[in-house]
């Protein structure tokens, strides 16, 4: 009986160290709490105070076996409360979530990304995610530099934002060489003009690109290697 109960405590302090007793690491928690903080977030359910589960929070969700964050929903947030004050994100605070896969920051007036001062903790913290949401901002070029970073990336959506123009040299490079594995690009809804079309087919791995609504005219030229090139007026 003594060395069967002693199994079972191991075993519960296995789960305990493997999902955390309250269902998320102790950094996702402060991490969530921080863009708490930045977001005025409103929960629903009852944080406890300083100790809560954040895998029972709205807009987050987890992996049931590791009890590591892997999808935040944190779409239109900042809108309501701030108006049309502008702000920037301070990347850092996404650095804890290790497993994150998707994150929606869609319709926040966010204006930038303040990118951690050492370059290489974005592509090796957030080594797993895909799917990235910053559509209906205030982004310019800048977040180009920023979004290099995470080559991970397989789905970005950047429609109606301020990109406009063309895409400098270093941008170019940055979309061609370090975002290798997307697939599905919206950038619909901005003011980007023919120049941008070169620019996205040396990305290597692009199959859905939307264009819509942007300052586009006349015939363009693709390399067909697009298995769908969605461009509407």
């Amino acid at each position: 009986m003594k060395n069967k109960a002693l199994w079972v405590l191991v075993v519960v302090w296995g789960i305990a160290c493997l999902c955390g007793s309250r269902g998320c690491r102790e950094q996702e928690r402060i991490a969530l709490l921080a863009l708490n903080a930045t977001l005025d977030l409103i929960y629903s359910v009852d944080t406890g105070g300083s100790y809560f589960n954040c895998c029972s929070c709205e807009g987050v969700e987890c992996n049931p076996t590791t009890g590591r964050v892997t999808k935040l929903i944190l779409f239109d947030l900042r809108y309501d409360r701030f108006g049309s004050n502008t702000w920037y994100l301070n990347a850092s605070l996404l650095l804890p979530f290790e497993e994150l896969k998707s994150l929606d920051l869609s319709n926040n007036y966010l204006g930038g990304w303040i990118a951690p001062e050492e370059p290489n903790l974005l592509s090796s913290r957030l080594s797993q995610l895909e799917v990235l949401d910053l559509s209906g901002n205030f982004l310019d070029h800048s977040i180009i530099s920023v979004l290099g970073t995470i080559p991970s990336l397989r789905h970005l959506f950047l429609q109606d934002n301020n990109l406009s123009g063309t895409l400098h040299v270093n941008e170019s490079n940055l979309l061609s060489s370090r975002l290798s594995k997307l697939e599905v690009l919206d950038l619909s809804s901005n003011l980007l003009d023919h120049s941008i079309i070169s620019v996205l087919g040396s990305i290597p791995s692009l199959r859905h690109l939307f264009l819509q609504h942007n300052n586009l005219s006349g015939t363009l030229h693709v390399n067909g290697k697009f298995l769908r090139l969605i461009l509407l007026s």
